[in-house]
């Protein structure tokens, strides 16, 4: 199985119309703040894992932090029996961002000062978003090296096949390859997924041996419910 999690350019913000999660689409709005359904066959998790005949489980959301990718990967992996067939693609984001608990809602919050949260929790984010400076980004950036390679030791450990790379990787790529964001926003289209998906697909497949591996389970896809070692993180 081929999953993916990660942010909006791993969930595919913006592939149908301007919609970053289901919800912004009238018709989706049950799905909340998942990637729009629609939207999923075009990004490139999809598309390697229809390569590789595998099934795929899309847990990237828009606006995540490091800290929901981390928990949902490690909530994902506890529930695969079959880990030596899992291979994880993860698309780690920007450093400032945090998860805060709320009783039972987790809440992400980016650095915009403009993120939803309830009455009680306003001023403490505008707190943190003042306190978001050079030397604690510097800061954050350090501490999430240091977990991130980790959780990759963790996967190993556990016989789990996982590819990493960072966001800045993926859209400094697609610029240098002459691909425009889409909506006059930082996000991509479905052409430039398409060339992320070839650009990962040999690494996936040589580095990791995943043509010998992977490729014995018919072809289907779920819908949403390594890097070597640490390249691209510089």
């Amino acid at each position: 199985m081929i999953y993916i999690n990660g942010d909006s350019h791993s969930a595919g913000a913006e592939l149908v119309q301007d919609y970053c999660f289901a919800k912004d689409d009238p018709r989706y709005l049950a799905w909340g703040r998942r990637a729009h359904p629609e939207a999923i066959p075009l990004t490139f998790g999809y598309k390697i894992a229809q390569s590789l005949n595998q099934p795929f489980f899309m847990d990237a959301e828009s606006a995540s932090s490091n800290a929901r990718i981390l928990r949902t990967t490690r909530q994902f992996v506890k529930q695969t029996q079959n880990k030596s067939k899992l291979f994880c693609i993860i698309g780690w984001t920007t450093w400032e961002r945090e998860e805060w608990l709320d009783g039972e809602t987790y809440y992400q919050l980016t650095a915009s000062g403009t993120d939803s949260v309830p009455e009680h929790m306003v001023e403490d984010y505008k707190h943190w978003v003042s306190q978001q400076t050079r030397v604690e980004l510097d800061l954050k950036e350090s501490i999430w090296h240091k977990k991130i390679a980790e959780f990759g030791t963790e996967l190993t450990e556990q016989g789990i096949k996982h590819l990493f790379f960072h966001t800045s990787e993926y859209t400094s790529y697609l610029l240098a390859q002459g691909y425009k964001t889409v909506n006059g926003g930082y996000h991509f289209g479905a052409d430039a997924h398409t060339a992320w998906y070839k650009h990962l697909l040999p690494q996936v497949m040589e580095k990791f041996g995943v043509q010998n591996t992977l490729t014995n389970t018919p072809k289907r896809s779920i819908i949403n419910t390594v890097k070597e070692q640490f390249r691209g993180f510089n």
